[in-house]
C-alpha cells in the first residue's frame, strides 16, 4: 500500500510553493534540506517538492511522504513563516 499525505498537508505544501518561500524540510531519517520551495512534481508516480539550493540550477526532490517536518522560515512577512510537523 503506497503512503499517503492528508489535503491539509499538501496544502501547506503548495502555499510554499506558490509563495517560493524559504524553507527547512526535515525527512523521518532526519535529514534536513534548506532552500526555496518551487513546486510540487511527479517522479516515478510519487509526488516530490522541489527545493532550490544553492545556486539557480541546483535542485533537490523530496518524497512528500518522507517529509515529517516543514518550516516556512526567514520569509518578509512575519505570517508566512511556520512550522508543522506531519
Amino acid at each position: 500500500m503506497a503512503k499517503i499525505i492528508t489535503c491539509d498537508a499538501h496544502d501547506y505544501f503548495e502555499i510554499v510553493c506558490m509563495r517560493r518561500s524559504q524553507i527547512k524540510i526535515t525527512t523521518h531519517s532526519n535529514k534536513k534540506y534548506y532552500g526555496t520551495a518551487i513546486d510540487i512534481n511527479k517522479m516515478n508516480y510519487q509526488e516530490v517538492l522541489k527545493i532550490q539550493v544553492n545556486t539557480q540550477y541546483e535542485y533537490e526532490y523530496v518524497l512528500l511522504t518522507d517529509i515529517k517536518k516543514l518550516e516556512a522560515i526567514g520569509n518578509k512577512s512575519a505570517q508566512h513563516n511556520f512550522l508543522i510537523q506531519l
